[in-house]
C-alpha cells in the first residue's frame, strides 16, 4: 500500500499520507514523495492547486520516530530519538527545507485536518494557504512534552498565524488545542462536521484550481511579505505584480467575463 497517495483532477493535486495505522505518521517515504510531489506541481502548468491531507480519520500524528525513519518533528505517540545527532540534524534540514518549499509554492494550497495535527506535521499545515478543519481535528506543539525544541517551521508561522502569546502557551505547554479554539484563534479558516470535511475541502481546492493560476500566485507573494516590508514598498510591489497580472490571458478573460455579465472560465495562464 502506498504511503503516500495522489490524486489529480480539474487542476487539483490531493496528497493523501495513507499510513493509517501510525495516524499517517510521516516517514522517510512520505518525506521523499512529498519532496518529488512539490517539484512536479510547482513545475507542471496543468496542476493549478494543492491539497494536503491524511486518510483514516487524522492528519498526521508528526515524525515517525519510532522506527528510525523519521525526518524530524515529533508525534504525541513517539517513543524516542533514534539514530546519532549529526544524522537528526539531516533530517530536521532536510524536512525544513521541504516545509518551506511548501510555504513558498507558487500555487495555492490548502490543508484539510480531521482528527491530529501534530508536531513536525503541524508546520505543514502553517505552511498552506488555507485551513479547513473537521470539528473533532485537534492540534499540538508537542515538542517540549518531549525534552525537544521546535521544528517544521512553527517558530515562525505559528506566532504569525494567532500571535505570539498564543504561541507561546501552545509551545511552552505542548496541550491539545480544539478545533473550535484553533478556530477563534485563527489557526484555521473554517470547521465543518467530520463528515463534510472532504467534500468542504475538494470544493475549495477546485474553486482556487479554477483560478487565475498567476494572479493568485502574485497575490500570495504579496500577503506572505506584508509583515516584512514597507507600505510604499508594498504599493510598489503591487504596481509590478498588477503589471504582470495584466499580460495574461486570464485578465482578458476577466475582463471579458465582466462585459458579458457571466462567470469568467480561467484557464492558468
Amino acid at each position: 500500500m502506498d504511503s503516500t497517495l495522489v490524486e489529480r483532477g480539474g487542476g487539483l493535486v490531493t496528497v493523501i499520507f495513507n499510513r493509517p495505522e501510525k495516524k499517517n505518521a510521516l516517514d522517510g517515504t512520505n518525506w521523499a514523495d512529498l519532496d518529488r510531489i512539490l517539484t512536479e506541481v510547482a513545475r507542471n502548468p496543468a496542476d493549478r492547486a494543492l491539497l494536503l491531507t491524511g486518510a483514516g480519520g487524522n492528519f498526521s500524528s508528526g515524525a515517525d520516530l519510532t522506527g528510525g525513519a523519521g525526518t524530524g518533528g515529533g508525534a504525541c505517540e513517539a517513543g524516542g530519538l533514534s539514530g546519532p545527532r549529526q544524522a537528526i540534524l539531516h533530517e530536521m534540514r532536510t524536512a525544513g527545507d521541504i516545509v518551506n518549499r511548501l510555504h513558498r509554492l507558487p500555487k495555492p494550497t490548502i490543508a484539510a485536518v480531521d482528527g491530529v495535527a501534530v508536531g513536525v506535521s503541524l508546520g505543514l499545515v502553517l505552511a498552506c494557504d488555507l485551513v479547513v478543519a473537521s470539528d473533532r481535528a485537534r492540534f499540538c506543539e508537542v515538542f517540549a512534552r518531549r525534552g525537544l525544541s521546535l521544528d517544521g517551521g512553527t517558530s515562525w508561522s505559528l506566532p504569525r498565524q494567532i500571535g505570539l502569546r498564543r504561541a507561546k502557551q501552545m509551545a511552552l505547554f505542548g496541550d491539545w488545542v480544539s478545533a473550535p479554539d484553533a478556530l477563534a484563534w485563527g489557526l484555521v479558516n473554517e470547521v465543518v462536521p467530520a463528515d463534510e470535511l472532504p467534500k468542504v475541502a475538494a470544493a475549495w481546492g477546485r474553486r482556487l484550481a479554477a483560478g487565475p493560476t498567476t494572479a493568485l500566485s502574485l497575490i500570495k507573494r504579496l500577503l506572505d511579505a506584508s509583515d516584512s516590508t514597507t507600505f510604499e514598498r508594498a504599493v510598489e510591489d503591487e504596481a509590478r505584480a498588477q503589471h504582470i497580472a495584466y499580460t495574461t490571458k486570464d485578465a482578458r478573460e476577466g475582463f471579458r467575463a465582466f462585459a458579458e455579465r457571466r462567470e469568467p472560465r480561467f484557464t492558468g495562464v
